[in-house]
């Protein structure tokens, strides 16, 4: 009874026939397809007369091949439905014996070609989904591994190997926690096992262990893995090297920390230039005129300083921005020589304002005022390599003389240059040109 109500039922298309081809039985789904009623095919009708084209050929050679005992699975054919439509089939063929060995029926069963090619489409797309996915998790950098719901790992990427240094071999198999989870983590790591029954959970921070023992901090996210029952298979964990945004935030707090600093010394600065600028000037043009080239300096200054996230500049490159006020000529004039380090952000502030001061005043008054003048700017290690000196020269330009009184530059030159990096200073006013050195600690200049 079961098996007659499994053939009526079902979805694909029997039929049983006898040995010469005439139908002796044909369920619901094949009757519907081909459009005739069983009677009428019990009837009238033989497979043959179905077969577009020489159907009775067609069948004879079929019932030769399963006489001599072959198997005939997946036969396309093309079929002729009572209304004359043509219907692609893909057939299998079955001969059925009687007790004594000779052809007893033959069982047929036929699906639709159309709906065989969507299904075979189906599955081509389903296996170039399963590819794709398969070549984005081996490539991945995150680590990702599958675990049963007991916790042995079943698969895992190569990003897997290559953040907690173990080899494939030592893998496949394992006890996860037993591998990479700390002692004091795996209460943690059992709940996030046992919560992934649930559902996918979200990403969290986790502490997880190296092979060599170095501790890591990853971002870990899990979800289930179901059957076709959807019953718990497996479950995939996903942990993310977190490393380079723990120091991006450790360097933005950093800046800022930075910033914070760099402002209010700034903003002293700037105080400090503003007060002395106009205790000295004798028209507000000139104040403003001498603030503002001066404020421009600072400018220089701390726009390579943020160029570079505050890490410092190469003197050499310095010096150059702060000669960029000169024009072609005059730069020309200045020869840069010795050991151009690469110096940290306050003893930038303070070489600049130096720098602008020397050159400006050596365009007004000094060597570069004059068409023979020139310049000699060095930077000098010491022999033990304690000490860095700025040395500044002048020659051939106008015959020197001490002022009667200092000005902001000699200010500058004399105490808030060698203030801000614990050094010291000389401003020699020769007849042959005005001669500056500037020495510090390297410890005190250089960057790191």
């Amino acid at each position: 009874m079961i098996v007659e109500e499994c053939f009526d039922l079902a979805p694909c298309g029997l039929a049983i026939l006898a040995p010469d081809g005439a139908f002796q039985r044909a369920n619901g789904a094949f009757c519907r397809w081909i459009g005739f009623a069983e009677a009428e095919l019990k009837a009238a009708r033989r497979f043959a007369d179905l077969i577009d084209g020489d159907g009775a050929r067609f069948f004879a050679e079929l019932r030769e091949a399963l006489t001599r005992g072959c198997e005939l699975d997946d036969v396309f054919l093309l079929l002729r439905a009572a209304s004359g439509e043509t219907l692609p089939a893909y057939a299998n063929f079955v001969m059925r014996r009687n007790g004594s060995g000779a052809p007893a029926a033959i069982h047929v069963a036929a699906t639709r070609g159309e709906g065989r090619a969507l299904h075979e489409t189906e599955l081509e797309r389903g296996k170039r989904a399963a590819e794709q996915l398969a070549a984005i998790v081996s490539t991945s950098g995150d680590a990702i591994v599958s675990v049963d719901p007991q916790g042995r790992i079943l698969n895992a990427n190569r990003a897997f190997s290559d953040i907690f240094q173990y080899e494939p071999a030592e893998i496949a198999g394992a006890c996860l926690a037993d591998l990479i989870v700390p002692a004091d983590s795996r209460a943690e790591y059992e709940g996030k096992l046992a919560g992934a029954a649930f559902g996918p959970a979200r990403a969290q921070i986790v502490i997880r262990r190296r092979k060599d023992g170095t501790l890591l901090d990853l971002s870990l996210s899990t979800a289930p893995i179901r059957d076709q029952s959807r019953e718990l298979a497996a479950i995939s964990m996903i942990y993310r090297d977190i490393a380079p945004l723990t120091r991006a935030a450790e360097h933005i707090e950093f800046l800022l920390r930075e910033v914070n600093h760099r402002s209010k010394n700034l903003l002293a600065v700037v105080q400090a230039v503003a007060r002395q600028t106009a205790r000295l000037a004798t028209s507000p043009d000139a104040f403003i005129d001498s603030f503002m080239a001066r404020l421009s300096a600072i400018g220089c200054s701390h726009d390579m300083l943020v160029s570079r996230d505050w890490r410092g500049v190469r003197i050499a490159d310095l010096a150059r921005n702060q000669f960029s006020q000169l024009d072609d000529e005059a730069r020309g004039r200045i020869e840069l020589s010795g050991d151009l380090l690469e110096i940290n952000p306050r003893a930038a502030e303070s070489y600049g304002l130096a720098l602008h001061e020397l050159s400006t005043n050596a365009v007004k008054h000094g060597a570069l005022s004059a068409p023979a003048g020139k310049v000699d700017l060095s930077f000098r290690l010491d022999r033990d390599g304690k000490f860095y000196t700025l040395t500044w020269r002048e020659s051939g330009g106008p015959v020197v003389t001490a002022p009667e009184r200092s000005g902001f530059g000699g200010t500058v030159l004399t105490r808030m240059a060698p203030l801000a990096i614990q050094g010291e200073s000389a401003l020699d006013f020769t007849p042959q040109g005005l001669s500056y050195r500037l020495s510090a600690p390297v410890a005190e200049v250089a960057m790191g």
